[in-house]
């Protein structure tokens, strides 16, 4: 997996897709959980290829709004043609906890799909 690169990249608001070539989609996939797990996120549900991230507690976040730190990402990593794509999705809004948690759920996308990215390239 030396020769990783970067080949394009489609974002969004609540979505950002990342393709690479120069690596299988498990390799890809163990990088991704491996960077999601240093940066304190777990599994929740699926697996490396397609599962969703959460950090927090569910049942906090939802009675505590603002106060608690609860952010849940979808990824999806899979072949699309001759390259790997990763798909990192905004589980949540934040809308729940009003305009700051908002404003921390999308800072927190912007340094997931940052570090992945660099993550991945390294």
């Amino acid at each position: 997996m030396d020769n990783v690169a970067m080949v394009g990249s489609t974002n969004t608001k609540t979505s950002a897709t990342m393709e690479f070539s120069g690596a299988s989609p498990e390799e890809i996939a163990d990088k991704v959980a491996l960077f999601m797990g240093e940066r304190g996120y777990r599994l929740e549900s699926g697996d490396k290829l397609q599962g969703v991230y959460g950090r927090g507690s569910a049942a906090w976040g939802a009675m505590l709004g603002p106060l608690v730190r609860r952010e849940k990402f979808n990824v999806t990593v899979g072949k699309k043609g001759d390259h790997v794509a990763v798909v990192v999705a905004r589980g949540m809004t934040g809308f729940g906890g009003g305009a700051i948690s908002a404003t921390k759920v999308r800072k927190e996308f912007q340094v997931v799909v940052t570090g992945l990215q660099s993550d991945i390239l390294s």
